[in-house]
């Protein structure tokens, strides 16, 4: 069955007049119907849109648009790593939050336009009149050179699917376990790795003969034994994981199987599994939303941005805080609550507070 125009997609997201009228500003104007587009059907985006379809879905439109037709529960990678999980484990229709008074869109997300209002997406253009983006971060491997020749990694579901075929066969020798300069996703995931690994050829009867190994950009931590970075440092350490700290990677050779750091430092491996470098998704580079390498400038407490009725949260929320589906998850509730108050007048907004390491 071919696939709906975007220009009949369109045509359940409120009246023409509404689509071509000149975009409102503040609170609702009384029977008029708003456009509240949330870009990204990731952990922050689906708690955004179930929170306001339930809230404001009768009454108003709420538009999630995502490339993908399914939601992927991205901390579940790890686990298809190394077998106990699949792909269809961790994935649900984005159609589902139909039932919710949310409108779904899959599209490919090219452009945001915050003077005009509006979203370009590869099948046309979405007004809104109140824009949520949660886009996340994309890897990019390529800015290490030989990365994407030589090394492995599970922070996308094909490379996990591949990294646990190699993994099947791989019978002794050295892994290492590595991260790069720059943000990415989920922080404590290297730590996570190295246990998950280190579980899976004791499960396996050969741990005896693989070494494991961690390289980090960070110094080496101190403090309280229950902090939660010495904590995660010992716990290697009991299982026998040697942890290479400040050594900043440069460049991967895949023939000599080395990863070369500054100074010259040299670590071989005869499997590298390394967190690709990670920047905010090229839409929000090429629109000039994302002015650093750690996503969108954002109010602390509210997330708004610079930019009028415009919010980011989640890992493209340039935030001091974890690139972590918790956070996003917390940040959503947040911006939809007040939201949600702003357009109702019924309840009192909050300020994000978050609870997370």
């Amino acid at each position: 069955m071919p696939k709906k125009s975007f220009e009949s997609q369109l045509s359940c997201f409120g009246s023409t007049e509404t689509q071509n009228a000149k975009p409102k500003t503040g609170i609702a104007v009384a029977n008029g119907r708003r456009q509240i587009v949330i870009l990204g059907g990731g952990s922050g985006g689906i708690v955004a849109a179930t929170k306001l379809g339930r809230d404001l879905g009768a009454d108003h439109d709420v538009i999630l648009i995502d490339r993908r037709a399914d939601h992927v529960f991205m901390p579940a990678f790890l686990f298809m790593m190394v077998g106990q999980r699949r792909p269809e484990d961790i994935t649900r229709k984005l159609k589902k939050l139909e039932s919710r008074n949310v409108k779904i869109v899959q599209a490919e997300i090219l452009g945001i336009d915050p003077v005009r209002r509006q979203v370009t997406l590869s099948s046309g253009k979405i007004p809104y009149d109140y824009l949520i983006v949660s886009l996340g971060m994309q890897t990019v491997p390529e800015l290490i050179p030989g990365f994407t020749e030589g090394a492995h990694h599970a922070w996308e579901m094909e490379a996990a699917l591949r990294l646990r075929r190699v993994l099947e066969g791989f019978n002794g020798g050295r892994i290492l376990v590595g991260v790069p300069l720059g943000p990415y996703r989920c922080p404590p995931a290297p730590y996570e790795a190295q246990w998950m690994l280190d579980s899976y050829f004791k499960e396996r009867g050969i741990r005896d003969r693989v070494t494991i190994e961690f390289f980090t950009r960070d110094p080496e931590p101190s403090g309280e034994a229950h902090d939660p970075v010495v904590w995660m440092d010992a716990q290697s350490k009991k299982r026998n994981i040697k942890q290479h700290y400040e050594f900043v990677v440069k460049s991967v050779d895949p023939e000599k199987k080395t990863v070369t750091g500054l100074y010259g430092y040299e670590l071989s491996y005869d499997l590298l599994f390394m967190i690709p470098p990670h920047r905010p998704a090229q839409a929000l580079i090429d629109s000039g939303l994302a002015e650093t390498e750690t996503g969108i400038r954002v109010d602390y407490d509210t997330l708004s941005t610079k930019w009028e009725n415009v919010y980011a949260i989640g890992d493209c929320a340039d935030m001091p805080a974890s690139k972590a589906g918790v956070v996003a998850h917390q940040e959503a509730d947040v911006v939809a609550h007040n939201l949600a108050v702003g357009m109702t007048g019924r309840g009192e907004s909050i300020p994000l507070r978050l609870h997370t390491i």
